[in-house]
């Protein structure tokens, strides 16, 4: 009875296999012929998720670059969609590998989809690979030095330190090394930005492309600068509705971008990143009030 039982787990266990390697098999045969299939839905089911992973291993070896762009995706696809640590730590693994690609724009694309986990999704085995990625200086290393931050891949401070230190840098990689440092609560680095930040004007450039820069950190001192920001009427900021010329206070922008970073946040965003609300005057004055009550709010730091 025991020999029948562990015979049928294996049939089943290889039919799972073939069943999602037709399913791939035509999916990828598809993306050969130039095609933008759409990935199929079947392979996310929590009984075929690792089996279609597994079967996504030889496509992220092919020797076309697209399809391996698009194995490192449908990868993606099928671990942010995951709920089974196992699978999603999988899915990095692969993401990870496929981050030491020859093609540089599959680099980037892996690298991306990586910052969609959860740190908890990474293995010390990836962050010691990362790690060896950043060494080698390729490309896209601004989102690498990021996910470093994010992950707080300690190895890399030092280097991190000299990076935002190296004057015959850009400043656009000098600050990225400096928010990584912040995000891993390196005090001086957090205090360096804020000083920066603040000596900035409240405009729409700073708002969309510096602020964000803070939440990223996670750190209270950011934090709370934002939070303080929220109270300011100014009508500093355009009108994301083109058809309405009349500026509008930045505040708006602010409290979208802190809603995905705070525990028990008072509202909630949709799909494209929109606060879920017909009333936005309202929605504003909802979280002046929120923060005024809850002084002691919680930073979420699991994810990117």
């Amino acid at each position: 009875m025991f020999r029948f039982l562990v015979l049928a787990v294996c049939v089943a266990s290889v039919s799972g296999v073939f069943a999602q390697q037709s399913k791939l098999e035509i999916y990828f045969n598809q993306v050969r012929a130039g095609k933008y299939p759409s990935i199929p839905t079947e392979i996310t089911k929590p009984e075929n998720a690792s089996n279609a992973l597994s079967v996504l291993n030889g496509y992220l070896n092919d020797s076309i670059v697209f399809v391996r762009q698009r194995a490192a995706s449908v990868s993606r696809y099928i671990g942010t969609q995951s709920k089974v640590n196992a699978v999603r730590t999988k899915a990095v693994d692969q993401l990870v590998m496929a981050a030491k690609d020859k093609d540089n724009g599959n680099v980037g694309a892996a690298l991306l989809y990586l910052t969609e986990f959860k740190k908890k999704d990474f293995t010390k085995s990836n962050q010691d690979t990362l790690y060896s990625i950043f060494k080698r200086k390729q490309a896209h290393l601004n989102i690498l030095i990021r996910l470093m931050g994010y992950l707080e891949i300690q190895t890399s401070k030092n280097d991190l330190y000299n990076l935002s230190q190296d004057q015959s840098l850009g400043r656009k990689d000098r600050w990225t090394a400096m928010l990584a440092l912040a995000r891993m609560n390196d005090e001086q680095a957090i205090t360096d930005v804020l000083n920066r930040v603040k000596r900035m004007p409240l405009t729409d450039a700073v708002v969309y492309d510096i602020f964000p820069d803070l939440v990223f950190t996670r750190r209270p001192e950011a934090i709370s600068f934002l939070v303080e920001a929220i109270y300011s009427d100014a009508k500093n900021c355009e009108s994301p509705n083109s058809d309405n010329a009349e500026r509008i206070p930045c505040a708006y922008r602010i409290m979208e971008m802190l809603a995905p970073v705070i525990e028990n946040y008072p509202l909630k965003q949709n799909a494209s990143g929109d606060i879920e609300t017909t009333d936005y005057t309202g929605a504003l004055q909802q979280v002046r009030n929120w923060f005024k009550s809850y002084t002691n709010y919680s930073i979420l730091r699991d994810t990117y």
